[in-house]
């Protein structure tokens, strides 16, 4: 009978599966048995047009809810986005993994894809066909950025598809949960816009760009300007630092990482702290030489 609907609205689309593609245009609806579903145009429905489909049809919910078979997937969903009550849990603390698919996927495959790559102790929550969150329950074995690497490898493999991830905080969840989600939301968009974005980020490696965002440029001019006038004598010297800084002050393994002699990094290495009167080599120093790194590059490497 649904495709029947077809003759009378041509561009309708009728599928066997659940509808995992959330867009606002459509409005779905199902049979008695749930197994065949029509999205309608919105555009192409009057009021009484979708009234009439109501009493004859099941509508499926609208939003984010459509995307999520799961009823605890659609209880985060209202938990973290509308206010809802705390979901139904087994354990006291939880973090939420963004991710974000940058081109476009079969959702449906995307997601039984995602059932065998993702461990027990999770579970996937779709937002749109390019967003969604995968909530940890606090574990012995917690997922690390080599399982996400991996991750991310099989989906552009198998959907030629990239996909980057943002690593929340384990937290107690409680009301305020929602609000500290809130907070790594933002992050997230930022370090996606920012220049030296990668693919799996977390608050700790998104925090220290995101603070300088918010220092006052006459701060950050005041803090940073003999760096900054260092860093533009010698191009090269901010490679050595921030390597010296990437590989936590280890003479030995940055030599290794930049293929050049050891005393040639602690002579580039004491030449920076003789400059900047910043002794790297302590934490503080370190520190400081991050940020001053990070203010630099924001400067001065080309816009994404």
């Amino acid at each position: 009978m649904l495709t029947s609907l077809l003759l009378k609205y041509p561009n309708a689309a009728i599928q066997k599966h659940y509808p995992t593609v959330h867009t606002s245009k459509k409005i779905w609806f199902t049979d008695e048995h749930e197994n065949e579903f029509i999205g309608i145009d919105a555009s192409d429905l009057s009021r009484e047009e979708t009234e009439l489909l109501r009493c004859l049809f099941k509508e499926l919910p609208s939003g984010n809810k459509r995307l999520n078979e799961s009823p605890l997937a659609n209880e985060w969903v209202d938990f973290l986005f509308e206010n809802g009550p705390l979901p139904s849990l087994r354990s006291i603390e939880y973090r939420v993994i963004q991710f974000t698919i940058h081109e476009e996927t079969d959702m449906h495959l995307l997601k039984e894809a995602f059932s065998h790559l993702l461990p027990h102790h999770t579970m996937l929550v779709m937002l749109n066909e390019y967003e969604g969150l995968i909530i940890e329950e606090s574990n012995e074995i917690q997922i690390d950025a080599e399982q996400l690497r991996s991750i991310s490898h099989v989906i552009e493999s198998d959907f030629f598809a990239s996909i980057s991830f943002f690593i929340g905080q384990f937290q107690q969840v409680d009301p305020g949960f929602s609000k500290s989600f809130n907070y790594e939301r933002i992050m997230n968009k930022y370090s996606k816009s920012s220049i030296r974005a990668n693919s799996i980020e977390s608050v700790v490696t998104a925090l220290p760009s995101y603070m300088l965002k918010h220092l006052p440029i006459e701060w950050k001019e005041y803090i940073f300007s003999k760096t900054s006038q260092v860093f533009s004598e010698d191009k090269e010297l901010i490679q050595t630092v921030k390597a010296f800084l990437e590989n936590q002050s280890n003479i030995s393994q940055t030599a290794k990482t930049l293929y050049m002699h050891r005393n040639s990094v602690q002579y580039r290495i004491e030449k920076f702290i003789e400059k900047t009167m910043i002794d790297i080599k302590t934490f503080e120093g370190a520190l400081l030489a991050y940020l001053a790194v990070l203010e630099y590059e924001s400067d001065n490497l080309p816009k994404k």
